[in-house]
């Protein structure tokens, strides 16, 4: 299988790499250079790739959003068009492929782009401006959209805010992409809300990035209602760690959540009613694990920012097993072709 990871390059990264898994495996195949491309997704024929870039492409003060045509690995560029927001951090297509969304970390916002026929998306048709603040006094001093998703089989559009401890929600004009304001979930100020990932029946899994802690979300009436919180460290873990990415096992029975700092992957398993219960806190085998995503039931890849990406092995009793590792600089995303 081919993979592509998208790195920092302010850490050594190339941009975006092109990788390639065989038989337990990993190797280098392609590179495109992309400043800080720490975000990258593919459309349904996995013909596009899409991604983000800390650069401007007009040498604009904010970031930009990217297309690539993907061809046997390599990346071909189609478009590149500036966010107008800082720090972009995460990215999303609407169901028909039609628009793309992006969160912007660092001034807090949220870009709305159309996407042509041949994939290509064209200069930003909305840009929608957070505001406000939180308790922590480095992290939260202004907003900091850090993620953007569709809730399944609707046009409801969630922008997760770090900075607002809230979950901001959007519904989608169908026809011409905007976003209006619908309601806002706030959480406990100072978790730091960084990602959702769905369950069934209008559940989803919100992992805090500042508190180290997942909680379950559902909608009901129209709103989203937090029914569940746990933690993601062990009990007495006092040192500096921020959770990152979080993942759903394919039959939906197993939670996955890593931490930056203790380097660690928290599992949980997830019960009919999708509260959730600890199943253990597992050494990732390198350094800040940003981002993972799940193969099979006992297979993993992980991204580790400190330097490399790895094929791991999972058992419940046994822990995560490293079966093979390669090096890469700044790795912070993974996005695999099926």
């Amino acid at each position: 299988m081919e993979f592509f990871v998208g790195t920092y390059t302010r850490m050594g990264g190339p941009g975006i790499a092109t990788c390639s898994l065989e038989a337990e495996k990993l190797e280098l195949k392609h590179t495109q250079a992309l400043p800080n491309a720490t975000y990258v997704i593919l459309n349904a024929k996995q013909d596009r790739l899409y991604a983000i870039s800390s650069e401007s492409a007009s040498g604009g003060s904010g970031g930009a959003a990217a297309v690539y045509a993907v061809e046997a690995g390599v990346l071909r560029l189609l478009s590149r068009h500036d966010t107008l927001g800082q720090g972009p951090c995460h990215l999303c297509l609407s169901a028909d492929e039609r628009f793309l969304y992006t969160a912007n970390y660092l001034s807090g916002s949220v870009t709305v782009f159309p996407v042509g026929e041949n994939g290509a998306i064209g200069e930003q048709i909305q840009h929608l401006q957070h505001d406000g603040r939180s308790v922590h006094p480095e992290r939260q001093t202004g907003p900091h959209a850090h993620q953007v998703t569709f809730m399944p089989g609707t046009n409801v559009l969630c922008a997760i805010d770090l900075g607002l401890d809230a979950v901001m929600v959007y519904e989608q004009n169908a026809g011409t992409g905007l976003l209006a304001f619908h309601d806002r979930l706030d959480v406990e100020p100072g978790l730091g809300p960084r990602h959702l990932e769905y369950g069934r029946d209008g559940v989803a899994f919100l992992v805090h990035e500042l508190g180290n802690q997942v909680s379950v979300i559902a909608r009901e009436g129209g709103q989203w209602k937090i029914r569940q919180t746990l933690p993601m460290l062990p009990e007495g873990y006092d040192q500096p760690s921020t959770a990152a990415a979080v993942r759903l096992s394919a039959d939906g029975k197993r939670l996955f959540a890593s931490n930056r700092g203790h380097d660690s992957i928290a599992v949980y398993e997830v019960a009919p009613d999708s509260t959730l219960a600890p199943a253990g806190i597992y050494p990732a085998g390198g350094g800040k694990p940003r981002d993972f995503v799940l193969l099979d039931d006992q297979a993993l890849l992980i991204a580790h920012q400190d330097g490399d990406v790895r094929l791991a092995r999972f058992d419940l009793a046994k822990g995560i097993e490293t079966l093979s590792a390669l090096e890469m600089a700044g790795a912070v995303c993974i996005c695999p072709m099926h």
